[in-house]
């Protein structure tokens, strides 16, 4: 056994210690930086927190931290969130959001179900980071996102959709619903440390087809109604506006005759008189009547 040590001793003294130290470098000292010393860097745009795994509750608004982070493996783990607006979208479409059917669906209350697909825009705040934390125990944000988040806003449009009618929702007051829901959920959510930035409707409410197709029947016929009325309007607009042309131009013609005064019809007589006196020719007449009767008048120069 002895000969066996020596012999390492030796190899060590004749030069092999630099082959022990590139074994202590490639093997031996990641294994100890791992398991007693560790690093991450957070990146802008995200705020992490070290967890004592030593301690109750784990986490205190102390340990927020940024930038480069040091930390032991075995006593501390580094926690990252995004502290940029996160958008999600809850759709019966399999190609926006996740591939599955996530609309949300209530009753009106008129007894209507109505599925309607959405999107909620919403950010953590940086110094409530470890609130956040502390309350979800979510080391991914997406858990957050289509658990909580998804549960309590399917809740509220539950809620607020069954104080409206049908016609009042998928009409004047859908904008006030959809507010409404938006303000309500930001208020149960800011206690964790979440702002929610938009609430909003994608695409239209769906009603069972029956009853589309019952309003879109309503609405043509609304349509044609409003068009029947204009063509009216129009109508009754032409036939005031011929009047009122008939009318302007009779008040002409009385104006005018009432401007003739008696001078002006005698200037008129003259004027009628010159023209025939142009046109005669200096024969006189040889038929003369009056009544029932003719007489034939004697040329001039002539006999008895």
């Amino acid at each position: 056994m002895e000969p066996v040590v020596q012999k390492a001793l030796n190899f060590v003294k004749g030069g092999g210690k630099w082959l022990l130290l590139i074994f202590l470098l490639l093997f031996v000292f990641p294994i100890l930086k791992s398991a007693l010393v560790n690093w991450r860097v957070i990146e802008p745009g995200y705020t992490g927190i070290k967890i004592n795994r030593l301690v109750n509750r784990g986490v205190t608004r102390e340990d927020i931290v940024t930038g480069f982070v040091f930390f032991n493996p075995i006593q501390s783990a580094v926690v990252v969130y995004p502290t940029f607006i996160q958008r999600v979208a809850w759709t019966q479409d399999l190609h926006e959001g996740a591939a599955r059917n996530e609309e949300l669906t209530f009753n009106t209350k008129d007894s209507v179900p109505v599925d309607i697909d959405v999107a909620v825009s919403y950010q953590l705040e940086s110094n409530r980071v470890p609130d956040f934390y502390t309350k979800f125990r979510a080391d991914n944000i997406d858990s957050f996102t289509h658990g909580f988040l998804r549960d309590t806003t399917r809740n509220i449009v539950a809620q607020l959709g069954s104080e409206y009618t049908f016609d009042d929702i998928n009409g004047s007051k859908k904008e006030e619903f959809l507010s409404k829901v938006g303000k309500t959920l930001g208020e149960n959510v800011k206690t964790y440390g979440v702002v929610i930035q938009q609430f909003g409707l994608i695409g239209s409410l769906r009603p069972p087809k029956a009853l589309l197709e019952a309003v879109n029947s309503k609405t043509q016929a609304i349509q044609k109604s409003i068009q029947v009325e204009n063509e009216v309007r129009q109508a009754e607009a032409e036939a005031k506006k011929k009047i009122a042309i008939a009318n302007g131009e009779a008040a002409a013609n009385r104006a005018l005759a009432s401007s003739l005064d008696p001078k002006l019809l005698e200037w008129e007589k003259l004027q009628i008189m010159r023209q025939q006196i142009a046109k005669w020719d200096g024969k006189m007449p040889g038929v003369m009547g009056g009544g029932n009767m003719l007489l034939n008048l004697p040329a001039p120069g002539g006999g008895k």
